[in-house]
């Protein structure tokens, strides 16, 4: 069996200079490296697993570092929000994680909307806290986003998460083998709130 470094030798000498060299290369990319890497996160992030019935994702044009922290913490359900221009990508993280319709729900936001995605936080929040706990990877979200998210995520009582890796400019995409699962702690636990 091949090692994950072994092919991304492959990927990285793929040819990639017309649109079907790339789509060869992306599909390599999606089918061989990315699960390879989501079962070395597992196993390295296993004890950060977390108990989540639900799981809100800030999505990006990285789709595929968004599927780390579902891979993780396998919520029983899972709502995304994005640009409604970023639907492919919402198709390819459901088709990569074998997620049922059912189990998912997408949000778009467009432009900044950040009331919207407040109302939405809370009412979606209120249904699965009856249920069990809740998350947010804010990893693909905007600069404007991403904070907003995190401050209703701390009103909510609600863990924050965000997946760092290494960006490879020259392949548009991130280095598979090199996500970090960065938990944001509570401000309550730091400081405390009276």
């Amino acid at each position: 069996m091949m090692s994950l470094s072994d092919k991304k030798e492959i990927w990285r000498g793929m040819p990639q200079e017309t649109p079907e060299q790339q789509l060869w290369a992306d599909n390599y990319y999606d089918a061989e490296l990315i699960p390879m890497a989501q079962e070395r996160f597992r196993g390295h992030y296993a004890s950060e697993k977390g108990d989540y019935y639900g799981l809100f994702l800030l999505m990006g044009p990285l789709w595929e570092l968004s599927t780390f922290s579902v891979a993780l913490f396998e919520p029983q359900n899972v709502h995304i929000f994005c640009r409604k221009e970023q639907a492919l990508q919402v198709k390819l993280l459901q088709q990569n994680l074998g997620l049922d319709d059912g189990s998912l729900c997408c949000t778009y936001i467009q432009g900044e909307d950040i009331p919207s995605l407040y109302r939405v936080m809370k009412k979606q929040h209120d249904i699965w806290d009856s249920v069990g706990r809740t998350a947010i990877d804010i990893t693909g979200g905007s600069a404007l986003a991403a904070p907003a998210a995190a401050m209703a995520a701390a009103c909510l009582d609600i863990d924050v998460y965000r997946i760092e890796s290494q960006y490879l400019p020259a392949y548009h995409h991130h280095d598979p083998g090199t996500e970090r699962l960065c938990r944001i702690p509570a401000v309550t636990s730091v400081i405390g709130v009276d």
